[in-house]
């Protein structure tokens, strides 16, 4: 395998811009998602054996790109000491009453310094970075631009077969794909420099979902579960979770057992769950987290620490007005069992 035949650059000093994840993408031409560089990864991905490549030369070319992502991403969050993240639901709506929340919620915490994260993809984690880029913008403004995308495009496409094991695109997926992409890559168009950064933090192992082309940086890794490690260590200001199924449950176990962990002087990582229905009956957490730090002597931090709320101002406030001290660079690194050269740190 030659340098020059991968559709990435393993080794990379930057983070992702969605644009050029995104280059050559054109609204009027639904298989010109077929050519950009997201799409051409995502297809090299699949033939090379997904998460277990058999190429033993493209797994180290995926391993060398990861982690120069990583020290990209720990560079960019060297300059943002307030981080918090939102997950949730890939298939949340637009429009819908929980995509709305999450906007405002994210819109106002971006506009008290926070750089919010998410996982980089549809649903809630877009809402999350739209959120962001609206920070300063009305709230005419805000229903303005989320009526556009709810109206245009609302529901994700179930694109799970969009490639075949032989790399190989359903055209017909595709064309819907391009559908629901193309009202957020024109709303990007239009909301470029507004409003706060934003971190997506998505996968090509999930790559057969788009992007979200509204996170201003991008820091798309192709093991999922470094990136999901990544992601819950970063955001040491708090984790907002809202209505999910198994991918958001699963992040809402492994928080709670970083938090539960802790060493030294690493500081507990807030919780809020929004939506109180949802995370005390259909999938009821509260009962079992309560019990896991309160019976081991944890309460205090449970108390102090874990929300449950249907408000967006008090998940807003609680982010904020607890204000745990950041952690160190290095302490990022030790979260996520790695270490950099002493000269970085």
């Amino acid at each position: 395998m030659r340098l020059e035949d991968l559709p990435f650059r393993p080794i990379r000093g930057s983070l992702y811009d969605p644009r050029e994840l995104l280059a050559g993408f054109d609204p009027a031409r639904p298989q010109s998602l077929v050519q950009v560089p997201d799409f051409q990864i995502y297809r090299y991905f699949v033939l090379k054996g997904r998460a277990a490549p058999a190429d033993a030369v493209a797994g180290m070319m995926e391993a060398l790109h990861d982690n120069s992502i990583l020290e990209a991403m720990l560079e960019f969050l060297a300059r943002h000491p307030k981080i918090a993240a939102i997950m949730g639901g890939h298939d949340e709506p637009r429009g819908s009453p929980t995509y709305r929340q999450v906007v405002a919620i994210s819109r106002k915490l971006s506009a008290k310094g926070y750089l919010m994260a998410s996982g980089g993809g549809p649903g809630a984690m877009e809402a999350t970075h739209l959120g962001a880029l609206l920070s300063g913008a009305s709230k005419a403004e805000v229903e303005r631009s989320v009526t556009r995308l709810a109206r245009r495009a609302a529901r994700l496409p179930d694109s799970h077969a969009v490639v075949n094991s032989r790399g190989v695109p359903n055209r017909k997926l595709v064309a819907q794909l391009h559908a629901w992409v193309v009202p957020a890559y024109e709303l990007l168009g239009k909301l470029a420099g507004a409003g706060r950064p934003s971190l997506g933090v998505p996968t090509w192992y999930y790559g057969h979902e788009p992007l979200t082309p509204l996170a201003t940086r991008i820091a798309k890794y192709f093991q999922n579960s470094v990136r999901e490690d990544v992601l819950l260590a970063l955001a040491t200001n708090g984790i907002i979770f809202t209505r999910g199924k198994a991918g958001t449950l699963q992040e809402v176990f492994q928080s709670a057992n970083k938090n539960y962990y802790l060493s030294g002087s690493e500081p507990f990582a807030p919780m809020v769950f929004f939506d109180k229905v949802y995370w005390t009956k259909e999938l009821p957490v509260y009962s079992l987290l309560r019990n896991l730090f309160v019976n081991n002597g944890r309460g205090g931090n449970f108390s102090k620490h874990v929300l449950f709320t249907d408000e967006v101002d008090e998940a807003v406030d609680f982010i904020a007005g607890l204000k745990p001290r950041p952690q160190r660079l290095s302490q990022r690194l030790e979260a996520l069992g790695l270490r950099r050269p002493a000269a970085l740190l």
